[in-house]
């Protein structure tokens, strides 16, 4: 499926700042190998100033920039084309060496007694259970009986606070899910990306998207799987930008400013599919 992503990210400051340096995660995976395949990229900044880029340890894009004249809003403009193809992405050569990153705590991702209790309740009566059809039922379960709604956490929300209510957004539940499955001894990644929602006008708004993959040793792949949507399997409507450990390896923007202006943050993300795939 081909699809089309517009994500216009903008800060406004209440008084003029200076020396915005900024990183940003938005350019949409692909590569000779990949299920999917990146047809055009643009990022446009405003203030102007030159962009650069790089690829992280991961293997994902990394753009930065610096705007250095005082200025009192920053406009980060990605567009991208891409023609999408199954969850599931190949086994490289570094993931094997990665493994231990995708079996292990880091920032979001913290071993604590309520995730192993959880775990636990995961695996009763089940502990015979193939290893994707495990991960399956720890997406299964996130997504029956945890409720999505949004401002209940943030972007700093902890996996023992997700727990205890039972309530979060796409980062969390992928969280939890990771998190399980590290415990378990499935080793997953998490996932930052887009997800066309199929509206008949073909175009979506809010459509920035988290999910997770899982290890498939047998077949030499990684399956993605959403815990967020009751298809649970991700699929050609996902877009995928990249992966890392846990949210704080492949955050969309982030960066620093001198001044002492407060900032506002706008974001509007658009995801359009060709009239004649609808």
């Amino acid at each position: 499926m081909k699809l089309k992503v517009e994500h216009l990210t903008r800060f406004d400051y209440n008084q003029p700042v200076f020396e915005a340096t900024t990183e940003v995660r938005l350019q949409p995976a692909g590569g000779q190998e990949s299920p999917q395949q990146l047809k055009s990229f643009s990022l446009e900044v405003d203030p102007k100033t030159k962009v650069f880029d790089y690829q992280d340890f991961y293997g994902n894009t990394i753009h930065y920039f610096s705007a250095l004249p005082p200025h009192e809003y920053l406009e980060i403009r990605a567009s991208a084309v891409v023609e999408t193809g199954s969850g599931d992405y190949p086994i490289e050569a570094k993931d094997l060496l990665n493994l231990f990153d995708y079996t292990s705590q880091y920032k979001y991702i913290v071993f604590s007694e309520a995730a192993q209790v959880f775990a636990a309740e995961l695996v009763k009566n089940n502990m015979d259970l193939p290893r994707l059809a495990l991960a399956e039922k720890i997406c299964r379960t996130i997504n029956q009986e945890f409720q999505y709604q949004k401002g209940v956490t943030t972007v700093y929300s902890t996996v023992e606070q997700v727990l205890e209510q039972r309530t979060g957004v796409c980062q969390d539940f992928a969280h939890v899910m990771i998190t399980m499955c590290r415990i378990l001894g499935l080793p997953a990644r998490y996932v930052s990306g887009y997800v066309w929602g199929g509206e008949q006008d073909g175009e979506q708004e809010g459509a920035s998207h988290a999910w997770c993959e899982v290890l498939d040793e047998v077949n030499q792949k990684w399956v993605g799987f959403d815990p967020t949507h009751s298809t649970l399997k991700v699929d050609e409507r996902y877009i995928k930008i990249g992966h890392g450990r846990d949210y704080s390896d492949i955050p969309p923007v982030k960066g620093t400013y001198k001044g002492r202006a407060a900032e506002s943050l706008s974001v509007q993300v658009f995801v359009t599919a060709p009239a004649e795939q609808l």
